[in-house]
């Protein structure tokens, strides 16, 4: 089976908690560890377009994510002023660090940048869990929320 997400998120904080919101439609598909790396590195994107937007009347961030067997692919495009490739690593919230754990995380990544817009595409691979199997649940387990 596959699933499709398509959304348009407002330039706003509360964005990326909606991303992450859209993603649990992949939770079946993916197992846990893959699954929250997917929600991370779909949060850390749009927060990245959220801060080069910041005030600046730049429109929606596009979210676009459909999973094919153990694939998903997710699309995130923007105004054209994030994912810029730092120079150097950065850190947790410097400009630059969803780019950074996108090229860590992902299994295949790419950056188009034109004039006026910018887009991040990756795509992350799992392992399917048994069908009828819940996730885990119970200390050491971890949520996207």
């Amino acid at each position: 089976m596959s699933e499709t997400v398509a959304i348009d998120l407002p330039p706003e904080p509360q964005s990326a908690g909606r991303a992450r919101e859209q993603l649990q439609a992949f939770r079946a598909a993916l197992d846990e560890t893959t699954f929250v790396d997917l929600c991370l590195l779909v949060d850390e994107l749009v927060v990245d377009a959220l801060k080069a937007a910041d005030g600046n009347g730049v429109g929606a961030i596009e979210l676009r994510a459909e999973q094919d067997g153990d694939r998903v692919r997710v699309v995130i495009a923007e105004g054209g002023g994030a994912y810029r490739l730092p120079s150097r690593r950065p850190e947790p919230g410097d400009p630059g660090f969803g780019l950074h754990l996108v090229q860590r995380l992902s299994d295949r990544w790419g950056m188009r940048r034109d004039r006026d817009r910018a887009t991040v595409w990756l795509e992350i691979l799992g392992t399917p869990r048994m069908r009828g199997t819940p996730p885990p649940r119970g200390r050491g387990s971890t949520r996207c929320r």
